[in-house]
């Protein structure tokens, strides 16, 4: 049901339109000993508009005529969407129109895997900024959601409609990481290595000289690492991160301040074996996390905001601000949903609100950062978890008796 708000539409921060969305599914079947084939597409439909606006606190919101409120939270619901849940997604597209502009004239194939992957990135890039935000900082999960973004690899959607394909961000650091093999070992090292036990290397997060184990960094190089000593050292994360600790002694001070942390956390803490899309993360062997300091804590805060603003700046491309010369007030040309739903990220404030997840129905809902104990995105939710909770107990209690 509509919300009536006069005052919304002209006191948002942006605004743009969006046309609606036709979802279909071709079943082809191919041969009778072999399931069908599903192929799901989309097409936009040019008769209509769909106007969106947003406003602090209130967050994207899709309005009616005279502007009024008729879905709230956009971007909460997009990533509450469980991967695979096609149903769910269409929906969300019936309602609001796809994420980027596509043909009007023909239905066109998506990837849906590439459409929940690309979801999951936006919830990640949201639940970082949140977990930023927190009044109690989980440093594990601010850096497994960065961990998260940063080695993904990233994916490519194309459309007819599209100049050139769309990408997720790639971070400076995967950048790196893939060319750790492209860094010859600095001169000095040669003459280390006949009359040392150690190579010596700049340390941004010691603040002074380290020196890397000798045997350790031929084991390296070898790519046989020391299992016995470091499990996990053998893997490429923690090969090609020796390899740039080591090695890219002369990279930029951004990029090496991320280096020089992810060594010592590898070798201190744990190799990270995996990261998991809600932040946890898997190790080779069980991490000692009573090694992480207080200036490896202060590392991983700031090498999420430099995620934060990769993954931003790199999705807000074709954001750019116009003049509206007909109402002489300045403006922003949004081109596309997906654009809009970053752009509403970039005007987050985390030290003032945070996005939330419903304990009841698994929304992502903003709250003010200060709000501790609100954890349902409604009155009604609030009331259904307390009554499945009320069952819950009335049923173990009949079962004790």
């Amino acid at each position: 049901m509509a919300e009536n708000n006069d005052n919304f539409f002209e006191n948002n921060l942006f605004r743009f339109e969006n046309r609606p969305c036709a979802c279909a599914e071709d079943t082809h079947y191919i041969t009778p000993s072999q399931p069908p084939q599903t192929t799901i597409k989309v097409q936009a439909i040019p008769t209509d508009k769909i106007q969106f606006a947003f406003a602090p606190i209130v967050g994207l919101v899709r309005l009616g005529d005279k502007g009024a409120l008729v879905e709230k939270n956009l971007l909460g619901n997009l990533i509450a969407i469980k991967n695979g849940d096609t149903k769910a997604l269409f929906e969300y597209f019936g309602r609001n129109g796809f994420l980027f502009n596509i043909s009007d004239t023909e239905y066109e194939p998506i990837d849906t895997q590439k459409m929940f992957e690309l979801i999951r990135r936006l919830r990640t890039t949201v639940e970082l900024l949140s977990a930023l935000g927190a009044i109690k900082k989980d440093y594990q999960k601010i850096l497994g959601l960065s961990l998260y973004l940063i080695l993904s690899n990233p994916i490519e959607i194309s459309f007819s409609t599209m100049d050139t394909p769309y990408r997720t961000c790639l971070h400076s650091f995967h950048q790196k990481l893939q060319a750790a093999n492209d860094y010859p070992a600095p001169e000095y090292f040669q003459q280390e290595l006949y009359t040392e036990e150690s190579v010596t290397i700049p340390d941004t997060l010691l603040g002074q000289p380290y020196k890397f184990d000798m045997q350790l960094y031929m084991n390296v190089l070898e790519g046989s690492g020391d299992e016995h000593w470091i499990p996990g050292s053998s893997q490429l994360l923690f090969h090609n991160t020796a390899i740039l600790f080591a090695h890219a002694i002369n990279e930029t001070p951004q990029i090496r301040r991320i280096v020089d942390f992810l060594f010592h956390y590898f070798y201190d803490v744990g190799v990270v074996r995996n990261v998991n899309e809600d932040g946890s993360i898997d190790y080779y062997k069980k991490p000692d996390l009573k090694k992480i300091s207080s200036s490896m804590k202060e590392r991983i805060i700031e090498i999420a905001r430099l995620v934060i603003s990769e993954e931003i700046n790199s999705n807000m491309s074709d954001v750019h601000p116009v003049y509206d010369a007909r109402k002489m007030v300045p403006s922003w040309n949004v081109d596309s949903l997906l654009g809009g739903l970053y752009f509403s990220i970039f005007y987050m404030k985390p030290d003032l609100e945070l996005f939330r997840r419903c304990r009841q129905c698994g929304t992502f809902f903003p709250v003010r950062a200060t709000s501790t104990r609100k954890v349902y995105c409604s009155d009604e939710c609030r009331n259904r978890y307390q009554q499945n909770m009320h069952r819950k107990r009335k049923r173990e209690q009949e079962e004790n008796d």
